[in-house]
């Protein structure tokens, strides 16, 4: 068992490269001062969150605030330049900084960020390929290549069980509708829902219009997903677990427009680089024995991982997709109704009377956040999203009397574009 939770300095430190750019290129980090800005309008603690809502500061400038610390401690995290105190500050502004868009009303995951870069300052990551390193060798001399040890190999496996579980639980959900899941419509009506959530968007290549391929890919879906925690622990089967995770983001992204780059980039956790790379000379090493690092460096790791696994497998099992540090990936596995549920705005502008589609023009995150408030119509949280959009446009500042309805469209493109039926929900 030792010899497998072995692991190399140099794999650990590509991790923390890899990681903390995807944090600092990733447009989720950048978007918190906006989500801020709306919040309070539509502030909805998500699971896990709830009792620190009233406790938490959402504002503008508390974003801003956070940003100011996790982008330059996330640079310096990428150089290895003081490591230990740039990836621990990196870790907690970008637990704010990720929180905020969670309380909009609409689920937003980018926990795997947060989860591997807690990983990694509880890791000796700094050990290789770092300012620190290449310091220290100038200071004590070359002290040849870096030594594998436990502290370096438990953030990575902890990291592998981490995608796993990100895999497991949506394709054990799925399995608990039987494959109906794939083969009774249910695949085939969350895939209407994602294109509506897209203004409507429609891929080039429509596999709903093939018949027997889309519930052959949906099948093919409900064996992957619940294997690849298996496959990335076994080294025989990892690369090519890997590489079907791989073609499966890129079909989850032709067909349903979800990315997840920021997932599977973060995928270079799983390549040996110690043996791609086969680095060996001064300004890579630490200057710390193996038996010390083992001794002292092991036990941060091991406990964050086991708090972080430990965290995926219980928001898993319970299928808490709106919870945050810890959620369940999505599933997908319910029916969707036949039926979208929207929100449309009436205003008196100059004398004529104007109708906004408030899903329309809006971002896939703009349209969770409203769906959520068409399911929920709370008449004090649409009062203050109507200040929000006061704001926003400058034609409802002067309008006179304003009324939201609730509007109702048809799911399948195939059906209807246009709107059912509509219901007054406020004026």
């Amino acid at each position: 068992m030792r010899g497998y939770l072995t692991g190399s300095a140099i794999d650990l430190a590509v991790f923390r490269i890899t990681v903390f750019s995807v944090v600092l290129l990733s447009r989720d980090v950048y978007e918190a001062p906006a989500w801020a800005a709306t919040s309070s309008a539509m502030r909805v603690a998500p699971g896990g969150l709830a009792w620190l809502a009233p406790h938490l500061p959402l504002s503008p400038a508390w974003a801003w605030a956070a940003l100011g610390i996790l982008i330059p401690s996330a640079l310096l995290s990428v150089l290895g330049l003081f490591t230990r105190v740039a990836t621990v500050l990196a870790a907690s502004s970008l637990a704010y900084v990720l929180a905020v868009p969670q309380f909009s009303g609409t689920v937003i995951h980018t926990h795997h960020l947060l989860w591997f870069a807690l990983l990694l300052a509880a890791s000796p990551c700094g050990d290789a390929l770092s300012v620190d390193a290449w310091l220290r060798a100038r200071k004590h001399g070359p002290q040849g290549a870096p030594d594998e040890a436990v502290a370096y190999g438990l953030p990575i496996r902890a990291a592998w069980i981490l995608v796993g579980l990100i895999f497991l639980f949506p394709g054990l959900w799925k399995w608990s509708e039987g494959l109906d899941w794939a083969l009774g419509g249910t695949l085939r009506g969350q895939l209407y829902w994602k294109w509506a959530e897209h203004g409507g968007w429609r891929p080039w290549l429509r596999i709903d219009e093939w018949p027997g391929v889309l519930e052959a890919g949906g099948v093919a879906v409900m064996v992957f997903e619940p294997l690849v925690l298996a496959g990335v622990l076994v080294p025989r089967l990892r690369p090519w677990t890997v590489g079907a995770a791989l073609l499966f983001h890129a079909a989850t992204a032709l067909v349903f427009r979800i990315d997840f780059s920021s997932l599977w980039a973060c995928y270079t956790v799983f390549v040996p680089w110690s043996r791609v790379l086969a680095c060996h000379g001064p300004g890579v090493a630490s200057t710390r024995t193996e038996k010390a690092r083992d001794e002292r460096g092991w036990m941060p790791a091991a406990v964050a991982g086991g708090v972080l696994v430990l965290g995926a497998t219980v928001s898993g099992a319970m299928g808490l997709r709106y919870g945050f540090p810890f959620a369940c990936y999505p599933t997908f596995h319910t029916k969707a109704p036949a039926e979208i549920p929207a929100l449309e705005l009436e205003a008196e502008v100059g004398g004529h009377l104007v109708r906004w589609d408030l899903a329309e023009g809006a971002s896939q995150r703009e349209w969770g956040t409203l769906w959520h408030l068409a399911l929920r119509p709370e008449p004090s949280r649409i009062a203050r999203w109507t200040e929000v959009l006061r704001a926003r446009h400058p034609r409802l500042a002067t309008a006179g009397r304003i009324r939201v309805f609730r509007t109702w469209r048809a799911a399948d493109p195939h059906v209807s574009t246009g709107v059912l039926r509509r219901e007054l929900i406020w004026e």
